[in-house]
C-alpha cells in the first residue's frame, strides 16, 4: 500500500514497518542527527537516508501519537529494515534531530 507521506493515516504500526521493511532489521535515533543500526551497531547520518516514501501516523484513539515510519537499508551492512519516530511535541530530541535531516524529496 502506498500513501502520501504528507497525509497521517491511522493505519497500524506494525503494517507501516512491515511495507518497508526489506530485511526486518530496525533502526533507531541517536545524538547528533545519526541512525542506529541494531544489526550491526554502528550508526550513520540521518542525511543520507532517502525518506521520500516515508508513512506519516496518528494514533487512532489520540492524534498526539504521531509516527514518521522510515525504510532504512545500513551503510555498513546492507541490512534494509524500518526506523520509526517520533515527531511532533511529543518527540524525543534525538527523534526531532534525525527528523529534520531526513532527505524527503522536497516534501
Amino acid at each position: 500500500m502506498t500513501t502520501d507521506a504528507a497525509m497521517p493515516t491511522d493505519e497500524p504500526l506494525t503494517a507501516a514497518e512491515d511495507d518497508v521493511t526489506r530485511d526486518g532489521g530496525q533502526f533507531g535515533a541517536a545524538e547528533d542527527a545519526l541512525v542506529h543500526c541494531f544489526t550491526c551497531g554502528r550508526d550513520f547520518p540521518a542525511a543520507g537516508i532517502d525518506a521520500s516514501a516515508s508513512r506519516r501516523l496518528e494514533g487512532a484513539s489520540d492524534p498526539a501519537d504521531m509516527l514518521l515510519v522510515v525504510g532504512v537499508t545500513c551503510p555498513h551492512c546492507g541490512t534494509g529494515g524500518s526506523l520509526t519516530l517520533g515527531y511532533g511535541p511529543e518527540s524525543t530530541i534525538e527523534d526531532a534531530e534525525v527528523v529534520r535531516a531526513l532527505d524527503r524529496g522536497g516534501a
